[in-house]
């Protein structure tokens, strides 16, 4: 079996307003009881994958507290494991903090690792990806590097910003590498998961840093397409990009529907988080639950529809909270109205208090107080 070191990449542009303000995308909380990066982890673990790396461009204090220390994702550490790789030389420019100056920094876990293959993937796509397909495709193909991408049929309302590819149709080749404006239905969306040889890796990365010490990986495969073979393989799983906070809510609030879950949610297909020692939710007299995620801890003495509940929230009694996300320890107190929001940890809405997206995703920010 071919030995494979795994990078997550976390070195993208996505903000979802305040949620990202002191977090990275990756550590955000998602469907009440996971962390965004939990998704591409365990496509890893469950594809074999024994080493990641996990290349941090900021705000690293919520990801290494998630984290804590990388045994929730079953990754055998006496054969690889998760190392958090963080460019402190250049983690306060901008311009110099991208992927290919962070995986040189941190070259010693590709050395040690000797891999026969390196994948790359972004924690913000999510996806089911199993791995080996990806690495078969790469292997059969004998190009120097295979992206993977999504077939949209609604990229005028989704994946707004994400890179789109160009396939010549005779090659099968990626010829252009460019962003998806929404100005068509149909386009073939990047994943941003890349596959290389080792020696591939290692050459581009070289041939990066004499263009451009600014390239990242995107840059570097954007601008090669004339000199290196990229080939394109279509994945045809279950495929989302959160790039905005109207993302987040409509795809964690998507996860209601039965057809969503399970495409995702399957018994041969683990997704793993850290877990926590906390009571079971609590319904009282006057709750009233429907079509919602509710993790432990919870209390509910109110309304809730069509909601993502968070650990440790309480919903207090006479409350409305509806098509919304409550991330945890936040309390919405007696009679307030929570609609069209994501209300971030440990927020308090007072009494009688409404906080109401009109024309868009009305954000609270983590601890505020409304």
């Amino acid at each position: 079996m071919a030995k494979v070191l795994g990078y997550v990449n976390l070195h993208s542009d996505v903000s979802l307003d305040g949620l990202t303000e002191r977090r990275p995308v990756a550590s955000v909380s998602f469907l009440g009881r996971y962390g965004v990066i939990d998704f591409v982890l365990s496509n890893f673990s469950n594809s074999g994958v024994e080493t990641v790396g996990i290349l941090i461009k900021e705000k690293p204090r919520s990801l290494i507290k998630h984290m804590a220390g990388g045994t929730a994702w079953n990754f055998n550490s006496k054969k690889g494991g998760i190392s958090l790789l963080y460019d402190e030389k250049f983690a306060g420019n901008n311009l110099y903090n991208n992927d290919v100056n962070n995986i040189v920094e941190n070259v010693e876990l590709l050395n040690r690792t000797d891999p026969d293959y390196v994948i790359v993937a972004p924690a913000h796509f999510i996806t089911t990806m199993d791995f080996n397909d990806l690495l078969e495709a790469h292997a059969a193909s004998g190009n120097d590097v295979t992206m993977a991408f999504v077939r949209s049929r609604n990229a005028n309302e989704e994946f707004i910003g994400a890179d789109m590819i160009t396939i010549d149709k005779e090659s099968k080749l990626v010829t252009k590498v460019t962003k998806n404006m929404g100005t068509a239905k149909t386009r073939d969306i990047s994943l941003e998961t890349y596959v290389f040889s080792k020696t591939t890796f290692q050459r581009l990365l070289k041939d990066a840093q004499k263009k451009s010490a600014f390239f990242s990986i995107r840059d570097m495969l954007a601008t090669s397409t004339d000199e290196v073979k990229i080939g394109a393989y279509q994945f045809r799983g279950f495929a989302k990009a959160i790039l905005s906070i109207e993302d987040y809510l409509n795809l964690s609030l998507s996860f209601l529907k039965m057809e969503v879950n399970t495409q995702v949610f399957k018994s041969n297909w683990p997704i793993y988080t850290n877990t926590n020692d906390t009571p079971p939710a609590k319904y009282l007299e006057n709750a009233q639950v429907k079509n919602t995620m509710v993790a432990n801890g919870v209390v509910v003495d109110g309304t809730v529809e069509n909601s993502i509940l968070a650990r440790d929230v309480k919903i207090g009694k006479g409350a409305v909270v509806k098509n919304s996300v409550i991330l945890s320890g936040t309390v919405v107190k007696d009679g307030a109205r929570v609609e069209n929001a994501v209300i971030d940890k440990n927020a308090t809405i007072k009494a009688d208090k409404e906080v109401v997206g009109v024309d868009g995703v009305q954000y609270v920010r983590e601890g505020d107080i409304i």
